[in-house]
């Protein structure tokens, strides 16, 4: 409270979301501890659009290719266009010291895309990619979607993740749109369950909720 200047209640705030976060953990009589991540282990916590935006991995992105190909079906459909369309495709892998743990094709209009800054493929280390198709479009991100799944690792999946094929995988198909309802971005996200948690946390904005009200 002292060193940053705040209240007890923000400095119990703060600790509410490390707490949940699973950095640190509370003992009874004993105090709180900072907690060590597992060997390999890729966490990250969502709280609000904000945090999946701009935080919602751990690790920088490594691009592995950028092309533009026919949509498939499920990325057509999510991104409003007609079945067939072309689109930016971008495939990118994640990696911890212990290895890949999320493999992600990403779609983008093609509209949006030309409209991308030149250097947008050196800036993806430290921007998010929708922010980058936002910002180039002057919009902003105001929704985003995601399904969570269950799938299995097959042919180059399996290869990047460096798992057997048929190994259960976690995937998450991932949609942005501004307000008035335009898809910026359409992903599909392969993830380890061996290497991924994601913790979500719910919070009442109308104070506590009762049985009843």
């Amino acid at each position: 409270m002292q060193h940053f200047g705040v209240s007890r209640f923000t400095v119990r705030a703060a600790l509410d979301a490390l707490a949940a976060d699973g950095l640190i953990k509370r003992y009874r009589r004993r105090g709180t501890f900072v907690t060590a991540r597992p060997e390999g282990a890729a966490t990250w916590m969502v709280t609000s659009l904000d945090d999946l935006v701009f935080s919602g991995f751990p690790t920088p992105p490594i691009l592995l290719l950028a092309i533009v190909s026919e949509c498939s079906s499920e990325a057509s459909g999510a991104l409003g266009l007609e079945e067939g369309t072309a689109a930016l495709s971008i495939q990118v892998l994640r990696k911890t010291e212990g290895g890949p743990y999320a493999y992600s094709v990403i779609h983008i209009p093609t509209t949006l895309a030309e409209r991308l800054p030149a250097d947008w493929q050196l800036r993806l280390e430290r921007e998010p990619f929708v922010g980058l198709v936002a910002n180039a479009n002057a919009t902003a991100v105001h929704k985003a979607v995601q399904v969570a799944r269950a799938t299995v690792a097959a042919g180059e999946v399996a290869t990047l993740l460096d798992v057997p094929e048929g190994m259960p995988l976690l995937m998450l198909e991932r949609t942005f749109s501004t307000r008035d309802g335009l898809a910026l971005e359409y992903a599909q996200i392969f993830c380890r369950p061996d290497r991924y948690r994601q913790i979500i946390e719910f919070r009442s904005t109308a104070g506590d909720i009762r049985e009843g009200l």
